[in-house]
């Protein structure tokens, strides 16, 4: 078995931007069926279509390494695009009238961006640990406890994280844990 395509697939299958394909729409429509799902695509364009524009653009024109953005100091100026996007998608659904829940999805967002901007600052976190434990916590929250099993995601990424020497055990843990609070506290407080 070829560990190291393994670990490439399981890191893009578990990016943030691929696994909202599949999440937004779901949740959409379990907010408000095909409505909630046209809400959903149009929340997967602004809070995921921006930040992968301004990544697609760096790799042409020099200022992003790779789409993993492996450069600590990428990161930063990355982020803040992503944060300009969630302000953006949270005014828009807000004032849209989008179902709440999609708004509180870009609320997850903004909460996580501002503190993974705060922490890309001087530590580099994985950011794959933390989308895959915010998803799986809102999937719970959403679908209940029948969604527990996403969490089983966790070591798979973490294990590829760790094999394609893209992050210490101890970013990947705080991504883990950070993803799952953010998204948690942001539930309890907002939801």
């Amino acid at each position: 078995m070829n560990f190291a395509r393994l670990a490439r697939w399981v890191s893009i299958l578990f990016d943030s931007s691929v696994l909202s394909l599949i999440i937004f729409p779901a949740i959409g429509w379990s907010a408000a069926g095909w409505q909630g799902v046209g809400w959903a695509v149009l929340a997967l364009l602004i809070l995921t279509g921006l930040p992968l524009a301004y990544i697609w653009l760096g790799l042409r024109w020099g200022w992003v390494s790779d789409w993993e953005l492996s450069h600590r100091d990428e990161r930063p100026r990355f982020i803040l695009v992503s944060l300009g996007s969630d302000l953006f998608a949270l005014l828009l659904l807000g004032l849209g009238g989008a179902p709440r829940l999609l708004w509180l999805l870009a609320l997850i967002y903004a909460c996580l961006g501002l503190t993974m901007f705060t922490i890309s600052s001087f530590w580099k976190i994985s950011l794959h640990m933390v989308s895959v434990s915010g998803f799986s916590t809102l999937l719970v929250y959403v679908f209940g406890p029948a969604a527990w099993w996403t969490f089983l995601s966790l070591p798979l990424v973490a294990w590829a994280r760790l094999y394609r020497k893209k992050h210490t055990p101890a970013q990947l843990l705080a991504g883990a844990v950070g993803g799952a609070l953010i998204t948690a506290l942001v539930l309890f407080w907002a939801g």
